[in-house]
């Protein structure tokens, strides 16, 4: 396979995962995937650039709203509901079914609980508490819905980001699931990740100084910040993980993925506000 169609079928799968969107034009036409094992594991160089793209989407739709003077709370609402429509909720439903498995009192228990297909009371507080912290970040920023694209971009990337370091402190928790192909994380896709998700995070942060009246200095410093909230979010649901379920699922790294997007928009509502 040519670098191009290696390229291309890394992603088909970041998108067939992280989207709803059809990928089935991506597929190189020599390509038989549908016998062979999708390459997700070394599809995650992509995931941090399509999380990127997944949270500019978002602000983007937040930007047209208020644009078109919809009231700024039902403007957020609306741009969540189309991210949730374009991610099919995956990470949603991984924070309300690791919520749920805190009912548990072994790692067995909790890992019987995850897996099962009914919604508890803990996750449906988990759901509205992350819907309402993410609506009212994002309704709340001063500079209006001309900061939300980076700031939806950023916050998504960062979350992407978290999914694939999370793996590196953790092994699965179960020998079988998608979750589990991950462990090894393969070192060059990991790399890549990395570099390339930093490239555009500066990018991104430059661009900031176009938008935000405010020194180079400040914003650099501003935006450095949301890493470190970013890398303790990892490190606690890490803690957790390990001490509760004994490594990772497929849950808890759609958990992280929004538990960390609650943290950085809020953290930029605060900064920005």
């Amino acid at each position: 396979m040519s670098i191009l169609n290696a390229l291309l079928l890394d992603l088909a799968c970041g998108l067939s995962l992280l989207t709803r969107l059809p990928v089935s034009w991506l597929f190189p036409p020599s390509d038989d995937h549908h016998e062979a094992p999708l390459p997700f594991a070394r599809s995650l160089w992509c995931w941090p650039l399509l999380g990127l793209c997944i949270g500019g989407f978002t602000g983007g739709i937040l930007w047209i709203l208020e644009m078109l003077h919809v009231p700024p709370l039902v403007a957020a609402c609306c741009a969540l509901a189309a991210q949730a429509f374009l991610t099919g909720a995956l990470h949603e439903d991984g924070l309300s079914d690791m919520a749920d498995g805190f009912g548990g009192q072994t790692p067995e228990q909790r890992l019987m609980i995850m897996r099962d297909s009914h919604i508890g009371s803990y996750g449906v507080i988990a759901l509205c508490l992350s819907y309402g912290i993410r609506c009212g970040a994002l309704a709340s920023f001063s500079m209006g819905a001309m900061l939300a694209p980076f700031a939806c971009g950023l916050a998504g990337g960062l979350a992407r980001m978290a999914i694939v370091s999370l793996p590196v402190f953790l092994p699965p928790a179960r020998n079988n699931g998608l979750a589990a192909t991950l462990f090894p994380l393969p070192r060059r896709a990991l790399i890549g990740a990395f570099w390339l998700f930093s490239f555009f995070y500066v990018v991104l942060t430059l661009s900031f100084c176009f938008v935000i009246p405010y020194s180079l200095y400040k914003i650099t410093l501003d935006l450095t910040t949301p890493i470190f909230v970013t890398a303790a979010v990892v490190w606690g649901i890490a803690h957790n993980a390990r001490t509760r379920l004994g490594g990772y699922t497929g849950d808890v790294l759609g958990c992280c993925a929004v538990v960390v997007e609650c943290f950085v928009l809020t953290l930029f509502s605060a900064l920005f506000a």
